[in-house]
């Protein structure tokens, strides 16, 4: 178990691939997945999703951090599996407090309002129902909130 500094608190990375990392911090019931990369393969990302699926059937998380600042690549196939798929399977498992760290781009966050548009157009909206997403600027931010 490696414990390293993220957020300003110490959490365990769960799991380190060549895209991505995966951390928990048990007392704020958080985990956070980091893009390390500018882009993540789609089957990369679906299974770095899942693994944060399986964390939940062994930890119990309330809150999730995706911090996107290092991805250059919008990719809406994995946009799309990861809102309309994977945000519906946790929200079953109780994880419903969701945060998103876009990168400083105008063009990425044109690109995933656009994204979302084109998910509710196909899914309706109502795919959302029960989940809070918000859109932070840093795990510092989150980490603060859930400190109280």
């Amino acid at each position: 178990m490696k414990i390293v500094e993220t957020g300003g608190i110490p959490m365990e990375l769960i799991l380190k691939t060549d895209y991505a990392s995966l951390y928990f911090e048990s007392n704020l019931k958080l985990a956070v997945c980091v893009a390390d990369e500018e882009y993540i393969p789609i089957d990369s990302f679906k299974s770095l999703f899942l693994a944060v699926s399986d964390l939940l059937e062994v930890k119990e998380i309330k809150h999730f951090v995706f911090d996107k600042r290092q991805l250059r690549t919008f990719h809406q196939p994995s946009m799309e599996w990861y809102f309309a798929i994977w945000k519906t399977s946790v929200r079953e498992k109780g994880l419903v407090d969701h945060y998103k760290i876009l990168p400083p781009l105008d063009w990425f966050v044109k690109a995933v309002d656009a994204g979302k548009w084109e998910i509710f157009k196909k899914y309706g909206s109502d795919i959302v129902n029960g989940i809070s997403i918000n859109y932070v600027d840093s795990i510092d931010e989150v980490v603060l909130k859930l400190k109280g």
